[in-house]
C-alpha cells in the first residue's frame, strides 16, 4: 500500500513556512538537513507536486506547498486538541471540566481557580447562572461541579442524589456607600443609621441578602426604600459611587480598585451566606481534590 501523508511531512511542511528555509526548519524540527531533503523529497514524490523553492536565500512554498501548509496547521492543531482531551481524560476522568458558578463569586474566586487549574493542564469551561440553575444543571449532568450558596450557614444542606458539597467560606454582607458619606469613616454601621437611606437593591425582596434586611429594619419600625433594582454588584457599586444610594455587596464581590465607595460591616443584622462548592459523586477523586484545592486557594 503506497503511504500517504505522514504527520511527521505535515510538521517539515509547517516549519518551511515558519523558519524561510531547510535548514531552519531542519534545525526546528531536531532533523539533519540531509533528513529533512530527503523527507521532503520523498514528500514531493508521493504527492506528485513541486512544494518547496529552494534558493541561495532561503525556502519559499510554491502554491501547492502553501495549500497543503495550510492544511498542516489545521490538522496539527486538531492533533495537540485530541492528544490533549485524550491525556485529560485519562488523568482526571474528563477532557473538559465544566464549572459552574454564581454571578459574584465568576467575578473573583472562580477565574482565579480556572487560572489554577489551567497551569495544571486542564481545560475548564466555566458556566455563569444564578444558583438554583446551577443546581438544576448539576441534575441534568450539565457540569461536574458549582460555587452555590446557601443564605442561613447554620440552616439545612444541600441534599441532592449524585450530588455532594463541601464548604469554601462564609461570605459576609457589607454596607457599601459613597466616599464621603457620613457614616463612611465608622468601624461599623447601625441600621437605625441608615433609615432614611435609599437602597440600591436586588430584583426581588426574596433575594437571600435582602429579604433578611428587610425583617431586620422591620424589627426596627421602619420599611427600607429601595430605589434601584440591580443584579450587577459592579453597577450596585457604580451606582452607590454616583451618590444614587447605599447598598449591602457580599465581600466577595467588593472592587478593591474602587476609591470612591467604602465598604464597612452592618450591626443589627449580620447578614452571611455560606458558599460551597457543589460536585457530582462521580468525579474523579484525583480531580476533585485538584479542584476543591485551587478554589480553597482562591477564596483565601
Amino acid at each position: 500500500m503506497a503511504r500517504g501523508v505522514e504527520m511527521r511531512d505535515l510538521r517539515l511542511i509547517v516549519a518551511i513556512a515558519a523558519e524561510g528555509s531547510l535548514a531552519g526548519a531542519a534545525r526546528s524540527l531536531d532533523y539533519s538537513q540531509p533528513t529533512a531533503s530527503q523527507h521532503l523529497a520523498g514528500l514531493e514524490a508521493r504527492l506528485g507536486a513541486h512544494l518547496v523553492d529552494r534558493g541561495p536565500h532561503g525556502a519559499a512554498l510554491t502554491e501547492a506547498g502553501e495549500l497543503l501548509a495550510t492544511y498542516a496547521e489545521e490538522i496539527l492543531e486538531r492533533v495537540d486538541t485530541v492528544e490533549g482531551d485524550v491525556r485529560r481524560q485519562a488523568d482526571y476522568g474528563v477532557s473538559t471540566l465544566r464549572l459552574g458558578t454564581f454571578p459574584s463569586a465568576g467575578a473573583g474566586i472562580a477565574p482565579r481557580a480556572i487560572a489554577t487549574l489551567a497551569a495544571e493542564g486542564l481545560h475548564v469551561q466555566m458556566l455563569e447562572a444564578e444558583v438554583p440553575e446551577l443546581l438544576l444543571a448539576l441534575q441534568r449532568r450539565q457540569v461536574h461541579a458549582a460555587l452555590v450558596f446557601l443564605p442561613d450557614p447554620d440552616g439545612p444542606h444541600l441534599a441532592l442524589d449524585g450530588i455532594h458539597t463541601t464548604h469554601v467560606l462564609e461570605d459576609e454582607h457589607l454596607v457599601v456607600l459613597p466616599r464621603g458619606h457620613a457614616a463612611g469613616g465608622r468601624a461599623s454601621v447601625d441600621l437605625e443609621d441608615l433609615r432614611d437611606e435609599a437602597w440600591i437593591a436586588a430584583p426581588a425582596d426574596d433575594d437571600p441578602s435582602y429579604s433578611e434586611l428587610i425583617v431586620a429594619c422591620r424589627e426596627r419600625g421602619f420599611e427600607p426604600a429601595f430605589s434601584h433594582r440591580i443584579s450587577s454588584c459592579s453597577i450596585t457599586q457604580a451606582l452607590v459611587a454616583a451618590g444614587l444610594g447605599v447598598s449591602l455587596v457580599p465581600r466577595i464581590a467588593l472592587e478593591p480598585e474602587r476609591t470612591d465607595v467604602v465598604a464597612i460591616p452592618l450591626r443589627g443584622a449580620h447578614i452571611i451566606r455560606s458558599i460551597h462548592v457543589a460536585y457530582l459523586a462521580s468525579l474523579d477523586a484525583g480531580l476533585r481534590k485538584k479542584l476543591l484545592e485551587a478554589i480553597a486557594s482562591a477564596s483565601s
